[in-house]
């Protein structure tokens, strides 16, 4: 090899995580972190930092994010470009973004800006009903942002076993925000995995989210060896 030429660049890979309110995408995305070190943007982890730092965009996003609204596109791609600024792995994984058809093309310019080659599109599936049944026992640490299920064995009631801090339900996870979640969803994402789907065919499947997490992780991970 020649002194002189130059290491070859290994261009980073990201990986788009889709699905309704109570897929679990969180908790896929840091299962597949065990298996291989990767970066995860959980854009709505982001948000909500936010409006607890009580900064002034957490302020004017709060009402968007407690009542399971859209932040506007302008504060999402701010965020988002920061944290993949930051992403230290080459494997990027997104969770929470597009989520509608005008943020698809911002998106793709922001893979572009941040080196990012699109490598696989994962779409979770499962119904309404699972899914209210899911997020009403839902619980959420307020210091670390920790997820539990109310059912779940914990050294002491309501206390994260991770970071110590308190655990409470979600603001968003109420019955009647979840079921306008899951219209909006059908609304404005679903035409986006349609187009993944139709522009991205090679790289877009679906995984159901109703089997066993651990079957699901193992799933999506042999699926994802292959594009990685």
């Amino acid at each position: 090899m020649n002194s002189t030429s130059k290491p070859v660049k290994t261009k980073r890979i990201a990986i788009v995580l889709m699905g309704s309110p109570g897929s679990g995408k969180t908790t896929l995305a840091r299962g597949l972190a065990e298996y291989r070190p990767l970066s995860i943007i959980e854009v709505g982890s982001l948000l909500k930092r936010e409006v607890q730092r009580g900064t002034a965009l957490g302020e004017t996003i709060r009402p968007f994010t407690s009542a399971g609204k859209l932040v506007p596109l302008k504060f999402v791609e701010a965020i988002v470009s920061k944290a993949a600024g930051k992403a230290k792995e080459d494997l990027v994984l997104f969770d929470g973004i597009p989520r509608s058809m005008i943020q698809v093309a911002p998106f793709l310019k922001l893979l572009a800006d941040h080196d990012l080659k699109l490598g696989a599109v994962i779409v979770l599936t499962l119904d309404l009903q699972t899914a209210l049944d899911r997020l009403a026992g839902r619980l959420v640490c307020q210091k670390c942002g920790a997820l539990y299920n109310s059912s779940s064995t914990t050294k002491q009631p309501k206390i994260c076993e991770r970071c110590g801090g308190k655990l409470v339900p979600r603001e968003d996870d109420g019955k009647k925000v979840v079921q306008a979640r899951f219209r909006r969803f059908e609304r404005e994402t679903v035409p986006v995995i349609n187009f993944f789907k139709k522009e991205f065919r090679a790289v877009t499947w679906e995984q159901s989210a109703a089997a066993p997490i651990k079957k699901r992780i193992d799933q999506v991970w042999g699926r994802l060896k292959k594009v990685i």
